[in-house]
């Protein structure tokens, strides 16, 4: 069959994508980049900045939910010495330390018997005051105990006692009775504190000056 005339004898070719010509869209992409290299530098790190704070303030919101916190309370009260199993609590009197009355005149030992004191509050007294005063007598009578007593010793012994007791108000000549029994048992615990333990009740030895007697 004959060709047509003035017709081309060359194939025809399909135009495929030009990677390497210029003006192609890698070449546009390279030199856009180019250009704003600046701004995404800044864009990357204002991401990274985002991402952290949400990571933070995630993690913040984690250890402080009431359960960790309580963990952490509980750590840090272990790690300062708390006394255990009673916790120290100074009763509060008026002027109990102003004043120039020892806690002594708060409170008299005015019997023993069967292996009891028997001690009278006087005006302004607390149970821990007669408390105070018991184990003062006690322990004059146990001088190989005595000698083992620290000032922060007797800070416990006494807060024992109230515990113990009880904590409620007393009328001017109220008696209360402490037992021998008691009182040693104050003792043993005493001398079952730490080095931490004795250091964390000293704050309470300065307001009772009398201790130290």
């Amino acid at each position: 069959m004959e060709q047509l005339k003035g017709g081309s004898k060359e194939p025809l070719m399909m135009s495929g994508p030009k990677f390497g010509e210029k003006g192609g869209w890698w070449s546009r992409f390279s030199k856009w980049t180019g250009n704003n290299r600046s701004n995404l530098i800044l864009s990357v790190i204002g991401i990274l900045i985002i991402a952290g704070g949400i990571y933070l303030y995630s993690t913040y919101q984690k250890s402080n939910q009431p359960g960790n916190l309580e963990e952490q309370n509980t750590q840090q009260q272990n790690n300062q010495g708390v006394v255990k199993p009673e916790q120290v609590n100074i009763e509060s009197q008026s002027n109990q330390q102003s004043s120039a009355q020892t806690s002594m005149d708060k409170a008299d030992v005015i019997n023993y018997e069967n292996a009891k004191f028997t001690v009278k509050a006087n005006k302004g007294a607390g149970v821990t005051h007669l408390a105070r005063a018991a184990a003062k007598e006690y322990l004059e009578a146990h001088p190989e105990l005595k000698q083992n007593i620290t000032p922060e010793h007797k800070i416990y012994i006494e807060d024992y006692l109230k515990r113990k007791t009880g904590s409620f108000p007393l009328k001017i000549g109220q008696e209360l009775i402490f037992d021998d029994n008691l009182i040693k048992e104050a003792i043993d615990h005493s001398q079952k504190l730490n080095q931490n333990q004795l250091k964390n009740l000293h704050k309470y030895v300065l307001l009772v000056p009398s201790l130290s007697e």
